[in-house]
């Protein structure tokens, strides 16, 4: 039996319940975290998290948003997809905020 992804949707579906998973996590370990809206994307709130490496967003479908999740009321620092993800790598290597 296989049990794989088949489409794109259901790759970004398991991707965005792992974002909500590790902000979940993210909040009991006493980390900030929380939804924004992107004023030019209204329908795709962001989940935010603060890490010791930083700042950290995902845009989510508003109709995969699960749960209640508190406001976030920090400004996103203007991180692009290249310094989130080496915050991500940071954060995975125990490595604080530059």
């Amino acid at each position: 039996m296989t049990d794989q992804s088949s489409t794109l949707n259901d790759a970004y579906f398991d991707r965005n319940q792992a974002v909500m998973a590790l902000a979940k996590l993210a909040m009991q370990q006493g980390y900030k975290a929380g939804v924004r809206i992107d004023p030019n994307e209204p329908d795709w709130p962001v989940l935010m998290i603060d890490l010791p490496s930083g700042q950290v967003g995902w845009h989510l479908p508003k109709n995969e948003l699960v749960g209640a999740w508190p406001e976030y009321e920090r400004a996103w620092d203007g991180h692009n997809l290249n310094e989130k993800r080496q915050r991500l790598a940071r954060f995975l290597a125990d490595e604080p905020e530059d």
